[in-house]
């Protein structure tokens, strides 16, 4: 069998081995298989079609991988205060712990959320007869900006909701349209273009829902300022 790609002598060495392998070689690194000694797979990768690369370490160096390995375990134990042969579960058991906290919060969060809701439901504003809500608020990701709107969308029944935040210097906003509205024009995705264009950043999406991110939280209260102009424009585009 050619390799092309390979560059091959006059003469190739073929190396057999049992009745089950027969290679083109240019020469082997021992006499014979038993002098590996050690053998450990430490990656295996697909280098096309139905062929995978496998690469491991053997005699000594397979020896130092696993000595090392060894140390590892036996420092995340002291780190655990466990036994090396019990980590695997005392990490399960954090693991279990953590997930258990991270519920506790996601709840407290929720309960925060809503009562800031109650408190920037009288930024609403009116437009020609339209609700129209913009406010800086405090979510630590795009989810709870999202849960935000969907509270406030609940509360006000009809409305267009804009809502930005600043998560460690990361620019959020979420543009809700309910349904009633869109047959005026209002559409979600355009404003939450607009907007997101003075903190330096961009986004979109569909007429009833859109977000976007920005890179200028300083900004964020001046792109929101703009929200009463560009829904009146919308308006008066469709009138």
């Amino acid at each position: 069998i050619a390799l092309f790609g390979e560059k091959y002598e006059d003469k190739v060495r073929m190396v057999k081995m049992g009745d089950y392998s027969l290679e083109l070689c240019g020469g082997t690194h021992v006499h014979y298989t038993g002098e590996i000694g050690i053998f450990k797979i430490v990656s295996q990768s697909g280098i096309g079609s139905g062929l995978r690369r496998i690469e491991a370490l053997t005699g000594q160096a397979a020896l130092d991988y696993l000595n090392e390995y060894e140390a590892t375990v036996v420092k995340l134990a002291e780190e655990l205060k466990t036994s090396s042969q019990d980590v695997e579960q005392k990490v399960k058991d954090l693991l279990s712990a953590l997930k258990e906290k991270d519920r506790i919060i996601q709840k407290l969060r929720e309960k925060l959320a809503q009562s800031e809701v109650d408190n920037i439901l009288a930024q609403a504003q009116q437009v020609e007869g339209v609700n129209v809500l913009a406010a800086k608020v405090d979510a630590p990701n795009m989810d709870s900006l999202r849960s935000m709107a969907d509270l406030i969308r609940n509360k006000l029944g009809s409305a267009v909701i804009v809502l930005g935040s600043d998560n460690a210097g990361k620019v959020n906003f979420v543009t809700v349209v309910t349904n009633d509205l869109l047959e005026k024009g209002l559409h979600a995705g355009k404003l939450i273009k607009e907007v997101a264009k003075v903190t330096g950043g961009g986004g979109g999406g569909r007429p009833e829902m859109a977000q976007a991110g920005g890179k200028n939280p300083a900004k964020i209260s001046e792109a929101l300022n703009l929200v009463i102009k560009l829904v009146e424009s919308q308006l008066k585009n469709v009138g």
